[in-house]
């Protein structure tokens, strides 16, 4: 991990050393080829294998294994779909060089920070990770320069790191407890807390997680804390919304789950805190049901959706054993959509310049590859059969009609008026008239295409491969590491 991070770093760092567009592009490419491939020998032999290791700084264990092969697969994708989009509107001359050099470089410490997050063993590394994402991010947010980039640019770190200051808080009290406990030098390190829960402080814990669970649920995007999610995606380049909505918000959710483990240790139970789950979980899966109708905005539409789907896994990680099994397999079908759907939202914008709906009509005569692949996309974002997506709720709402049936209808209600309205939407973008769109030069195929290809063809055939009983046993392994 350690020579992994000093390649993110290097690679930061290389765009300022170039004086062409191009070559800090090839730059960027070579580099995350090169993290992919350092990282990736790490964490796959472990996600394989199913058995991991830790030590006082870093735990690679299966569940942080499956999050690192996450966030690289983003990684690589992105970094590939923004070496078309930035190199587009260069040549447009929408974004400067120094631009171009600004959003390579952050967008690598971007990684580097979520990788962190979720392979730390170290709590208050957790935080600097975690703060580290925001601050990196924010100004690819603002990377137009424009009043409502830079608006929404604040607004997402001010949020933010108002909800990262809460979580600092709650990390120092789980310290404060341990200290309390005897606990020496492993303070800090998350999995001797977990090992050893039942020695900390209930009350202390139990207000730790109060704060954790507002502040790190911030990033999550979870309801009412999740004011910053639709401006900050809509404004920001597409291939960032792509990592926001992708993996940016499963990272933070992952790490509410690790702490989420040392207090269960704590209480001697899971109820406590699955009560948090179901609460957020459901206010984040019905508000985007009334926000999603009166949407206009195609990336908006979007970043609501990613609300939703962080509202339905929470509700999974509510309902263990059975529930983190849909979870995990949630994480995985939403990764690869999410990130689809936005590259998608990215070739629209090249060829309109525009996120509003009503401004794009007819789109499939002039982007038929772009508006077909999309439109298969929001089928599996919906959790259409047979995505991965509707393996993983028909199992999330079996558990949830056994355990809370009223939650369950409320919940189902919910995802049928986000179907309704996501479809009209999708259809209206797709299939709406425009008075200039034989004026328009008809797209042809490129590298976004391709990786949307790969990416939807992955979420429809990995639901009989993680659905067949080797697939379960693999998710079993990984869910274990975390329940």
């Amino acid at each position: 991990m350690v020579i992994g991070i000093i390649i993110l770093v290097v690679t930061a760092g290389l765009p300022f050393l170039f004086k062409q567009d191009w070559q800090v592009r090839l730059g960027a490419l070579l580099g995350t080829a090169v993290t992919a491939v350092t990282v990736g020998s790490v964490a796959v032999p472990v996600l394989w294998s199913g058995s991991g290791w830790s030590n006082a700084w870093w735990n690679m264990d299966p569940f942080a294994a499956l999050m690192t092969c996450l966030i690289l697969f983003v990684y690589v994708t992105a970094l590939l779909v923004s070496n078309r989009y930035l190199g587009h509107e260069y040549r447009a001359e929408i974004v400067s060089l120094s631009q171009v050099k600004m959003y390579f470089s952050l967008i690598h410490i971007f990684v580097l920070s979520m990788l962190m997050a979720v392979t730390t063993n170290n709590s208050m590394l957790v935080w600097i990770a975690l703060e580290g994402t925001t601050l990196s991010s924010t100004f690819l947010v603002g990377l137009y320069k424009k009043r409502t980039s830079i608006e929404a640019a604040w607004k997402y770190i001010v949020l933010c790191s108002t909800g990262i200051t809460l979580g600092l808080v709650g990390v120092l009290l789980v310290n404060y407890s341990a200290h309390a406990a005897g606990f020496g030098h492993d303070i800090f390190t998350l999995t001797s807390l977990r090992e050893s829960a039942a020695g900390l402080s209930p009350e202390i814990i139990k207000w730790a997680f109060i704060f954790l669970f507002i502040g790190f649920g911030t990033k999550v995007g979870l309801v009412p804390m999740h004011t910053w999610l639709p401006d900050a995606h809509s404004k920001a380049p597409s291939p960032i919304s792509a990592l926001f909505s992708g993996i940016l918000l499963n990272v933070a959710l992952a790490v509410i789950i690790r702490f989420k483990q040392i207090v269960d240790g704590v209480l001697g139970g899971s109820e406590w805190t699955n009560n948090f789950f179901l609460t957020f979980g459901m206010l984040s899966v019905m508000l985007p049901a009334l926000a999603l109708l009166i949407q206009n905005n195609y990336k908006r539409m979007l970043a609501y959706s990613s609300i939703e789907h962080m509202g339905l896994i929470s509700l999974a990680v509510a309902l263990p054993p059975v529930g983190m099994v849909a979870a995990v397999i949630h994480m995985i079908g939403h990764t690869l959509t999410k990130s689809a759907l936005f590259f998608g939202a990215g070739e629209f914008l090249l060829k309109w310049k525009t996120t509003k709906i009503e401004k794009i009509r007819n789109l499939m005569r002039v982007s038929p590859y772009s508006g077909t692949l999309f439109l298969v996309g929001v089928l599996a974002i919906i959790a259409a059969p047979i995505s991965v997506l509707f393996a993983s709720e028909y199992v999330l709402f079996g558990q949830l009609f056994l355990h809370h049936w009223i939650l369950a209808l409320v919940a189902l209600v919910s995802l049928s008026l986000i179907a309704f309205a996501m479809l009209r939407l999708t259809f209206s973008l797709l299939y709406g008239r425009s008075d200039n769109s034989e004026e328009m030069e008809r797209e042809t195929w490129n590298v976004t295409h391709t990786i949307m290809t790969v990416q939807l063809i992955l979420v429809f055939g990995l639901t009989f491969v993680l659905t067949s009983p080797a697939g379960l046993e693999f998710i079993g392994t990984i869910v274990k590491s975390v329940n």
